[in-house]
């Protein structure tokens, strides 16, 4: 990962084969294990140095260093047992080597005393808060200006939890289903009673996805705000609907089981590699009516004008953090510029496909107003014949800046993920 710039998941698999690691359970456990390490990065490394000073610990091998930050969570952070993490150590010295580990073993038996606690005396309040709530000092910074303390502080502490799972069913594999008859897979689920047939899972995900409603296309595992998202879109049958940056497909087939199957939809995405994925999920769900074209949503190849234009462009995903927390340790103030341009021509781009009356839905999984709001106004200013419409359903908040019309969600008072949407209607 910090070599290579892949994902968890993907290291966790280089990983495993180097070392021969094939137990479906172990890997869970694993893949866990380094999402946790993750969320907690910045506090754990800074117990770490409370061992190792910066040029000793720059000194020190990757594999070592991401041990003992382990070693910190497991101590600081789960508070496990001394059997825990004595055999945590033992399987250290046998993946690591006890030759490498030998020199470390004083910062192993000091880490593991459970006796370090976080230095404040030499930091100034913001890198408090930057450790406490585990987040880039710049984002703790810049929440705090948009939401004010108390607001960003409830968001940024719920990052430090998993966000729950949600299904929801689809209708173009399960007819006469209704949300009092029960979710269709032998998995506990509270029904989400604004919507009917979603429900928030209590099992994890992963197992939903071996269930035999899943493989058979009977539901779908997409986020309430996302969700959300597509209901606001709300297209009728027959409609014509230009889907932006879509793979990997769940708003694509929602689209579809609103639209019954009836009508058309172009789905757009600059990867092929994700559009391989969305024809799977096409086929998976039975949608019919979706053809995916393969190219940048800043500047298509195609002329058609279409009754609804959703919009889900690149994002910095700042939402998303309780769900992939290295995203914030990636992230930084310049690219979140870089974003919210290229989101700006997505959207000029997609307003020009928007037919007389109909209209054009934009989302992100940002909470940041740069993504959002900022960009709503210079697109608004731009082109007059466009208007923001109220949304139904309406879950969230109003958004920011007098943007009342938008809506909003935030993961410490909506459980799911940051994210914003708006609907707007052609006019002319």
């Amino acid at each position: 990962m910090a070599y290579s710039g892949i994902g968890e998941r993907t290291a966790l698999f280089k990983a495993a084969e180097e070392i021969g690691v094939e137990a479906a359970d172990e890997l869970r456990q694993a893949h866990r294990l380094i999402m946790e390490t993750t969320r907690y990065q910045n506090r754990l490394e800074h117990i770490v140095r409370r061992v190792l000073n910066e040029r000793d610990l720059q000194r020190t091998p990757h594999g070592i260093s991401s041990f003992l930050k382990i070693l910190a969570y497991l101590t600081y952070i789960v508070g496990a047992p001394e059997r825990q993490i004595e055999l945590s150590v033992k399987w250290a010295r046998y993946v690591l080597g006890w030759k490498e580990l030998h020199i470390y073993e004083k910062s192993i038996a000091l880490i593991a005393s459970g006796t370090l606690a976080i230095d404040t005396k030499r930091l100034n309040e913001l890198e408090q808060l930057s450790l406490e709530t585990c987040h880039p000092s710049w984002f703790v910074e810049r929440s705090i200006e948009v939401f004010g303390r108390n607001f960003a502080l409830q968001l940024l502490r719920r990052n430090l939890r998993p966000l729950p799972n949600y299904v929801r069913m689809n209708s173009l594999r399960v007819k006469r289903k209704t949300k009092d008859e029960g979710i269709p897979v032998q998995v506990p689920g509270t029904p989400i009673e604004q919507i009917p047939n979603v429900w928030r899972l209590e099992a994890a995900g992963k197992a939903i996805a071996r269930s035999r409603s899943w493989v058979e296309g009977e539901i779908v595992i997409q986020d309430l705000a996302s969700i959300t998202a597509g209901l606001v879109a709300s297209p009728s049958p027959g409609a014509i609907v230009l889907d932006l940056c879509a793979a990997p497909g769940n708003k694509t087939s929602h689209l579809a089981s609103m639209m019954q199957n009836k009508g058309e939809i172009y789905s757009v995405d600059i990867s092929s590699k994700r559009l391989s994925y969305w024809r799977k999920e096409m086929k998976r769900t039975g949608c019919s009516i979706a053809s995916p074209i393969c190219a940048d949503a800043g500047d298509m190849p195609i002329e058609a004008k279409a009754d609804l234009v959703l919009v889900d462009p690149p994002c910095s995903n700042t939402g998303v953090l309780a769900k992939n927390p290295s995203i914030k340790w990636r992230i930084t103030p310049t690219q979140i510029g870089e974003f919210a341009s290229r989101q700006y021509a997505i959207l000029q781009n997609a307003s020009e496909h928007v037919d007389s009356d109909g209209v054009l839905v934009y989302c992100t999984c940002s909470v940041l107003p740069e993504e959002n709001e900022e960009i709503l106004h210079s697109f608004l200013s731009r082109n007059p014949d466009f208007k923001l419409v109220r949304q139904e359903p309406f879950l969230g908040l109003p958004g920011l800046r007098g943007f009342d019309q938008c809506q909003r969600f935030y993961p410490h008072l909506h459980n799911c993920n940051g994210y914003f949407i708006a609907k707007l209607r052609r006019t002319d």
